[in-house]
């Protein structure tokens, strides 16, 4: 991969420097790193939603706490009240097992993209188990301290 951005690099320095940009190669160039961007973005993201189930998984509400915005606000839930429903899931059940699947994730621009996913919600209370398996949309928004999710909870 670095050989190919050093040739990407040395082929726009060429035409700049000769002070002439073929826009045919120009917009090759562009679309190259734009893309090589997106990959990346989908990679962070991915590991956004990953740890969400890891932290369900371990009642962990502090990592948790941690993957939304700051100021979360949607359908008028805020950060506080997602949190404290979680809390109460926690507090509810002995076991929790969360895994995510069967995902699309679409960058909207360089700041926003959004997620469908299915879930699966393994807990146990009282000693038994139950299931539950639902499809999610889940908004997230790109910030100076990475990814976060930013709506759909």
């Amino acid at each position: 991969m670095e050989l190919e951005g050093e040739t990407i690099s040395l082929m726009l320095h060429r035409s700049l420097h000769n002070k002439r940009i073929h826009v045919p190669v120009f917009f090759s160039i562009l679309l190259c790193l734009l893309s090589a961007c997106s990959e990346q973005d989908k990679v962070d993201i991915r590991s956004v939603l990953d740890a969400r189930d890891a932290a369900v998984s371990n009642h962990d509400i502090k990592s948790y706490a941690g993957l939304l915005i700051s100021g979360y606000e949607y359908n008028n839930q805020t950060e506080f009240e997602i949190i404290n429903k979680m809390r109460g899931l926690f507090n509810q059940f002995e076991k929790i097992e969360m895994t995510s699947d069967n995902r699309t994730i679409r960058l909207l621009d360089d700041q926003h993209a959004e997620c469908e996913q299915s879930y699966l919600l393994h807990v146990q209370a009282n000693g038994e188990w139950r299931q539950i398996n639902q499809r999610e949309r889940i908004s997230l928004t790109k910030t100076d301290s990475g990814w976060k999710i930013s709506g759909g909870l």
